[in-house]
C-alpha cells in the first residue's frame, strides 16, 4: 500500500509514519522488537524527601497511595514514567499487544507501524485490515489502532481507523458519545484482557467501514456552495458575539488572539475546501466540507506534534463537532 501522497508537491505521510516506525513483522514480538517496545514496566514504593527548615535534617515519608510505574529496557536501563493509584494494574506492551496476534492468523491483517510517546507514558501499535473502500472514486483503507498509557492517563484501547488515501486524512471517529466501535480496558486490579472481545473487534472495523460509507454517501449527495462552506466554516470555529462582531482594534489582547485563531483556521479550512487538489472529486459538497475540516485538523500542525495528536485522538473532538453541524 502506498504510504505517501503528493500533494502542492510535497510527499504526505500518514501519522504513524511520523511518530513511530513502520515494521515488517508477523508477531506483536516481532513489532516490540523492530520499535523498540521490547522493555517492561513494574510498579514500586515511592516516598518525599522532607527536609526540616533552617536544618539539615531531613525525613523520608512514604507515601502510601501511589506507586512509581518504573520502565526498564532490555540493556537493565531504568527510568520512572508516571505516578498511578494503588489499584493501578499494569499490562505489559508484550501483554496487550500480543492479543493482537490471533487476528493475524484469522482476520487477514498486518501490522503496519508502532511507537511511543511520552517517555514510554503512552505506546500504540497499527494494524492494516484487509478491508478497502472506494468513494468518490477514492480509495479508503481501514486500520486498527491499539493504544494504552504507562502513566495511568488512559485505558487500554482498541478502535478502527479509516484513512482516505489520497490525501491521508484519518478518520478516528463518525459520532458523539460512547464508541460503539471501541474495546477498552481500564487499568484496575480486577482487569484481564479478553482475547475473544479483542478477536470480536474486527467486526466492528467493518460496522465501521460500512457505516463510514453511508454516511459519505449521504453527504456526498448534499450540494453546498461557497457562501454555505464560510458560513459551516464560522460555526465549527466559533467566537463569541463579541468578539465576532467588535471592531478588532477595540478587543483586548486575549480576544485579538482568539479572534486571529479562529479566524485562521476559518480561511484555511476554506482554502482547502475551494482550491485543494484533495478536494476536486468531492468539492461542493458537504462531504467535501467535512473533509476539509478534517484535513485542517490533520495537517495544521507540524511533524512528529501533528502525529501524535492523531495517534492520541486530541484532535477527534474538531471533527466529530464538524460533522454534527451538517446534521447527522
Amino acid at each position: 500500500m502506498t504510504t505517501d501522497t503528493l500533494i502542492h508537491g510535497q510527499a504526505r505521510k500518514a501519522a504513524w509514519h511520523k511518530a513511530g516506525v513502520a515494521v515488517e513483522a508477523t508477531s506483536a514480538s516481532e513489532v516490540a522488537s523492530q520499535a523498540g517496545l521490547d522493555w517492561t514496566v513494574s510498579l514500586h514504593d515511592i516516598e518525599a524527601m522532607y527536609v526540616i527548615p533552617e536544618t539539615e535534617l531531613g525525613n523520608r515519608i512514604p507515601i502510601t497511595n501511589k506507586k512509581a510505574v518504573i520502565k526498564t529496557t532490555p540493556f537493565g536501563e531504568t527510568s520512572a514514567i508516571g505516578v498511578v493509584g494503588n489499584r493501578y494494574k499494569v499490562f505489559q506492551n508484550a501483554e496487550i499487544f500480543g492479543a493482537l496476534d490471533n487476528l493475524i492468523d484469522s482476520g487477514g491483517m498486518r501490522y503496519a507501524a508502532a511507537g511511543e510517546y511520552d517517555g514510554g507514558g503512552k505506546v500504540w501499535m497499527l494494524m492494516e485490515t484487509p478491508m478497502e473502500m472506494t468513494i468518490a472514486d477514492d480509495p479508503h483503507a481501514a486500520f486498527l489502532l491499539a493504544k494504552t498509557s504507562h502513566d495511568g492517563s488512559s485505558s487500554v484501547i482498541i478502535k478502527p481507523i479509516i484513512e482516505r488515501l489520497f490525501c491521508m486524512n484519518q478518520i478516528n471517529k463518525i459520532y458523539k458519545g460512547k464508541n460503539k466501535y471501541t474495546y477498552q480496558l481500564s487499568h484496575t486490579t480486577n482487569a484481564e484482557l479478553s482475547v475473544s472481545e479483542i478477536s470480536n473487534i474486527i467486526q466492528l472495523s467493518y460496522d465501521m467501514a460500512n457505516d463510514y460509507t453511508a454516511l459519505a454517501d449521504l453527504l456526498l449527495s448534499k450540494e453546498a456552495s461557497h457562501e454555505h462552506a464560510k458560513n459551516y466554516f464560522k460555526r465549527v470555529f466559533p467566537l463569541p458575539a463579541k468578539v465576532e462582531s467588535v471592531p478588532y482594534d477595540m478587543l483586548s489582547l486575549g480576544e485579538k488572539k482568539q479572534y486571529t485563531r479562529a479566524t485562521q483556521a476559518r480561511e484555511t479550512a476554506f482554502n482547502i475546501y475551494a482550491a485543494s487538489p484533495t478536494q476536486e472529486n468531492i468539492r461542493n459538497t458537504q462531504f467535501g466540507m467535512w473533509q476539509a475540516v478534517i484535513e485542517w485538523a490533520d495537517y495544521n500542525a507540524k511533524g512528529k506534534n501533528l502525529a501524535l495528536r492523531t495517534i492520541s485522538g486530541s484532535s477527534d473532538a474538531i471533527k466529530t463537532r464538524a460533522l454534527e453541524l451538517l446534521g447527522v
